[in-house]
């Protein structure tokens, strides 16, 4: 856990127990609260924003934590010299997964995967991928639908 996570954990706290205790926050504390907040989770990386959508409670009602995803990243030089196509996909996958069981709906689950492109990213991985990882892929998923998208993108 980063210090910026334990950070806001902390305000999280103070949150819970303002909110508890049914004090209303003035305009001038609520200001500094979100003040503060919005300068820890810039500095937050995607895997510390998803714990914060599964953990965090009184801090939802502060501030909207979506909008601190940021693009997902990949070494394009370091996979292309490895040949780690196959493995960046799969924690792409992870990602998207931790996602999923993140989120309350359809619509911010689409909202953090546009952030974050990683559509964009699954389509580099699979251009450069070769048939042969496309097709380990799909053999060790049991999802057919995953399956017919890894099959979409093998190459003639």
């Amino acid at each position: 856990m980063s210090d910026n996570l334990y950070k806001i954990l902390e305000i999280e706290n103070d949150l819970i127990d303002l909110y508890y205790d049914n004090k209303k926050l003035d305009t001038d504390e609520e200001k500094k609260i979100i003040s503060k907040l919005d300068k820890l989770l810039k500095k937050i990386n995607n895997i510390e924003l998803i714990y914060l959508l599964k953990n965090g409670t009184a801090i939802h009602k502060a501030i909207d934590i979506l909008i601190y995803f940021k693009e997902y990243k990949i070494n394009k030089k370091e996979i292309k010299e490895n040949n780690s196509y196959k493995e960046e996909l799969t924690k792409l996958n992870r990602f998207i997964d931790s996602i999923s069981d993140a989120v309350w709906n359809e619509n911010e689950y689409m909202y953090i995967c546009s952030k974050c492109k990683v559509d964009d990213v699954a389509d580099y991985l699979l251009k450069n991928m070769s048939n042969e990882d496309i097709m380990s892929l799909s053999n060790d998923s049991s999802d057919w639908n995953y399956k017919l998208f890894l099959y979409g993108n093998l190459k003639a």
